[in-house]
């Protein structure tokens, strides 16, 4: 989810750690949080598999200082801080929305005593965003491997398995690389791989969420497609997101047609459906 940084739709849970170390965190959504809020867990890593660096994170304690960064989820109760973009004062208008962010001066916050909230959120993440831009060279995080400008590389990568169907029989599945950049572009590779079956369409299933922007995203590729199959025709890739802020998405493909002049979601039955090459579609989480 991964955002470089990974964002979640809405994540919110509470610490008590002290100081300015790792944070153990609770594996529960706080008694009044927004509806849809979910765990750091559910919405990073709701396979359980774990860690999931490069996080974006928001700790605000109880006195209303604040503290914004990018971390590691080490297990659903754990999470690291690697980078702190500013920490300062918020004035908050309400419990989950810092409304001012003040004097930042990019160390980690020294917790006190008592409850911290931690939150990550696309709406905290856009206040954070001009003070990422003010310090793009800072280098006051002596532990973290993000120095001297590296937090616009940073990205995450790996793989995930889905199923490429034709909405018919025609099942099977298929093991995607994924790379998110800093900037929050997702690049996506399919193998060369097909399906044959009674169905008339083309998806890969499964899609993590991290990997899925709020709203659907599009991009061009090719796909074997075509009424006689096994023919490399330009496609378009629409990724959708799941129904909830941890549900996998849906990319589905659509095929160009001259007979439709455009792209159409209807494929061929009993002609192969996939890649007849590794195949690569970028597109952005924003």
């Amino acid at each position: 989810m991964a955002a470089g940084p990974l964002l979640a739709a809405a994540a919110q849970t509470t610490t008590t750690t002290t100081g300015t170390g790792p944070l153990t965190i609770v594996n529960s959504v706080p008694a009044g949080a927004p509806a849809g809020t979910t765990t750091f867990a559910a919405a990073f890593s709701p396979g359980g598999a774990f860690p999931v660096p490069n996080i974006f994170y928001t700790l605000i304690d109880a006195s209303g200082n604040i503290e914004a960064g990018f971390g590691t989820l080490t297990s659903a109760t754990a999470l690291t801080r690697d980078f702190v973009i500013f920490s300062g004062t918020a004035n908050t208008v309400s419990p989950y929305v810092p409304a001012l962010i003040s004097n930042p001066t990019g160390s980690f916050l020294a917790l006190a005593a008592g409850t911290a909230n931690v939150y990550s959120n696309p709406s905290l993440l856009s206040q954070v965003t001009p003070y990422q831009q003010r310090f793009p060279n800072f280098t006051g995080n002596a532990t973290s491997s993000a120095q001297d400008g590296g937090i616009t590389e940073d990205i995450m990568q790996g793989t995930f398995t889905g199923t490429l169907t034709d909405g018919g029989t025609g099942t099977g599945g298929i093991t995607v690389k994924y790379k998110v950049t800093s900037n929050g572009t997702v690049q996506l590779q399919f193998p060369a791989t097909s399906v044959t079956g009674s169905g008339t369409a083309m998806s890969i299933t499964g899609v993590p969420a991290y990997l899925c922007a709020a709203t659907s995203a599009s991009a061009t590729c090719a796909v074997l497609g075509s009424a006689s199959g096994a023919i490399n025709v330009p496609g378009l890739a629409l990724v959708a997101p799941g129904a909830t802020p941890t549900a996998t998405g849906t990319i589905t493909f659509q095929q160009y047609s001259v007979v439709a002049t455009g792209f159409t979601a209807a494929f061929t039955t009993a002609v192969a459906k996939g890649f007849s090459t590794a195949t690569e579609v970028t597109y952005s989480l924003y």
